[in-house]
């Protein structure tokens, strides 16, 4: 009779312990890195809302990027279109760091102008300082 108490003790502490383990596991920082796509999306949405890419300057949406972006963030960005230069990268961080999370996205622009409308694809990726 102890024996058998002492098996399901046994069994139940195993099952206790399994369940910590993946209930942890389960919540590593996702909330964390979600925060991190909805930044970088947050942005590009703000940047083309105001027009931002209109200019096509490089330094003028850096500006706005390290304005908008959340202060414990840093981004890349790189515009790939129909507009003269054919391709158009826009940094406000040097590096990107070794080993960590890093969130990307993609969203399509249409940059309109006198002779009709540019068209090309953003693509950026967003990270913890």
């Amino acid at each position: 009779m102890s024996l058998d108490a002492a098996v399901a003790v046994v069994l139940v502490f195993i099952f206790i312990a399994l369940s910590v383990y993946y209930v942890g596991k389960a919540n590593d920082e996702p909330l964390s890195r979600l925060q991190m796509v909805r930044a970088g999306s947050d942005v590009m949405l703000l940047l083309d809302k105001e027009d931002a890419f209109s200019s096509l300057n490089q330094d003028e949406i850096a500006k706005r990027v390290s304005a908008i972006l959340p202060p414990v963030y840093e981004m890349r960005l790189r515009i790939n279109g129909t507009f003269p230069g054919n391709v158009f990268t826009v940094e406000t961080a040097r590096d990107e760091p070794e080993g960590s999370f890093i969130a990307s996205g993609e969203r399509l622009v249409v940059i309109p102008n006198s002779t009709g409308a540019y068209y090309g694809r953003a693509r950026y990726w967003v990270w913890l300082k």
